[in-house]
């Protein structure tokens, strides 16, 4: 899958390095959610949408607002016409990724929740001297930006888009395992766009929340 994906990535890129542009319609290749933040008592709600008749698959980031430091990555697949969403929590120390949606990730996320990570961190003060202690710690993850970037269409007849694609509420997921050594280029093409999204950032003992569209 990931070979494919870099080829097709690859393709597009050649063809149309010089197109990259905001479409004020909402829908694209590419979005990004501005802020996110779990801190005095906010909990942040995500959604992407595939307003398409094919499945996708993406890739979404979870960045500090430090300094863009990754926090946690995964693999998302769509099906046609899907909608994901998902919470980012606040946790003893930090914040997580929980969700109940039943659409494919790679890895899966638990039940639980996924907490982020501050790996990034320790690596860069690992080429720095005098690195502050708080600049490590895991309450860098509370606040940041989501990227969610298409890596390829995948198409809704093919055996691999039948597998990410809900039957009675919810895919297979069988070809999404790093684990499970399947062919799953077929079928898998370049980005084609069409994807939407938005987020609020919401108090529920203030009864405060805010809404935005991410940036396509």
């Amino acid at each position: 899958l990931f070979a494919a994906v870099a080829s097709a990535s690859a393709l597009l890129a050649a063809g149309s390095a010089n197109a990259v542009y905001v479409n004020n319609d909402g829908l694209g290749q590419a979005l990004i959610y501005p802020y996110y933040t779990v801190r005095n008592g906010n909990t942040t709600l995500l959604s992407v949408v595939n307003t398409t008749d094919q499945a996708k698959a993406v890739k979404v980031r979870f960045l500090d607002g430090k300094n863009t430091a990754e926090v946690l990555d995964f693999n998302l697949f769509l099906s046609p016409k899907d909608v994901w969403t998902g919470a980012i929590l606040a946790t003893a120390d930090g914040a997580m990724i929980k969700t109940t949606d039943k659409s494919c990730t790679n890895p899966i996320i638990p039940t639980a929740g996924q907490p982020f990570r501050n790996y990034q961190f320790v690596e860069d003060a690992r080429n720095t001297v005098g690195v502050p202690a708080s600049l490590l710690a895991m309450d860098r993850t509370r606040e940041g930006y989501v990227e969610i970037l298409e890596m390829a269409t995948i198409a809704a007849d093919s055996t691999f888009g039948k597998d990410v694609t809900h039957v009675n509420g919810k895919p297979k997921c069988s070809m999404t395992s790093d684990a499970i050594a399947t062919n799953t280029t077929a079928g898998v093409s370049a980005p084609s766009g069409g994807l939407f999204g938005s987020e609020s950032i919401v108090n529920f003992a203030s009864g405060y929340s805010t809404s935005v569209d991410a940036t396509a």
